[in-house]
């Protein structure tokens, strides 16, 4: 009987009661711009791009990831490609016709560019 005395008696508190006041400002609530989701592709993963050439992919920590030709990755030499946050994929800069849409993966991986690794 006693226990149903406390649930009555609690109760939630009124909006003046509340810790973080509500401030309306009126219209509809703001969301951001739906920005597009560049596709997810695999580290050290090899994908090739319709016409024939073959990229190794290697993540940023800006976010996206800079291509390199096969030759190129085993060399330590420098990018081909890199991705906008977009996933356009831009030389020199510039943005090319490719997206990372475009890759095709080839279900190989390059080899890891430690020059420890075996």
């Amino acid at each position: 009987m006693q226990r149903k005395r406390l649930l009555n008696t609690a109760r939630p508190p009124s909006f003046r009661d509340s810790p973080v006041p509500i401030i309306y400002f009126g219209g509809e609530p703001l969301t951001p711009p739906k920005t597009e989701v560049m596709q997810k592709l695999r580290e050290r993963g090899i994908y090739a791009l319709a016409d024939g050439r073959e990229f190794v992919v290697h993540a940023v920590f800006r976010g996206g990831y800079v291509f390199y030709t096969p030759e190129d990755w085993d060399l330590f030499g420098a990018y081909s490609y890199e991705s906008d946050p977009q996933g356009h994929l831009r030389w020199n800069g510039q943005r090319d016709q490719w997206c990372t849409e475009d890759l095709i993966d080839t279900s190989r991986t390059a080899r890891s560019r430690s020059r420890n690794a075996a």
